[in-house]
């Protein structure tokens, strides 16, 4: 059985601004924070998170970006995300390395539980598009940029590592 289960908690909400600051790269999820059907799962079965995004944009296009959720094990995956939809985020890192936009940056998310269940082998995208502005909403100018991806777990969560991303005039 593939698919998105909704599990609704009562009617509070949750602020995520600033919640999902981790480390600069690499997984930072706990292998025993994220459970498969009672089953605590190695390193060998735990999920990765990558980010997918043209590599070079024009100055001013909009960047199409996804977060892709990936179950490298031989056993089916059900991670609780929370939001609805998901709350996952993208950190986006001017050239001199400080945070300049994150997707969920003042965000209110709903405190709803996604059940998300994953087979062997499975991808799942989470999209969205930056519009090169900073938090303020002023443009970015051209450079390069880094790029890092979050997803939060009920317990934890999984981060990507700090890619490139060349915007150019």
């Amino acid at each position: 059985m593939h698919g998105v289960l909704l599990l609704l908690l009562p009617l509070a909400t949750f602020m995520l601004a600033g919640a999902a600051d981790g480390p600069p790269g690499g997984v930072s999820a706990q292998p025993h924070l994220l459970r498969s059907r009672g089953i605590q799962l190695t390193a060998a079965s735990q999920p990765s998170v990558e980010l997918v995004f043209p590599p070079e944009v024009r100055l001013g296009d909009t960047v199409a970006i996804a977060l892709r959720l990936l179950n490298h094990g031989s056993q089916p995956l059900v991670l609780q995300l929370p939001g609805r939809p998901p709350a996952f985020d993208v950190v986006i890192l001017g050239p001199d390395g400080a945070e300049i936009w994150r997707r969920l940056h003042g965000a209110v998310t709903a405190s709803a539980l996604m059940l998300l269940q994953l087979a062997p082998g499975e991808a799942r995208d989470f999209t969205m598009g930056w519009a090169q502005v900073d938090n303020a909403g002023r443009q970015v100018g051209p450079g390069t940029y880094g790029m890092r991806g979050i997803l939060p777990l009920q317990s934890g969560r999984l981060t990507t590592a700090t890619a490139e991303l060349i915007i150019a005039r």
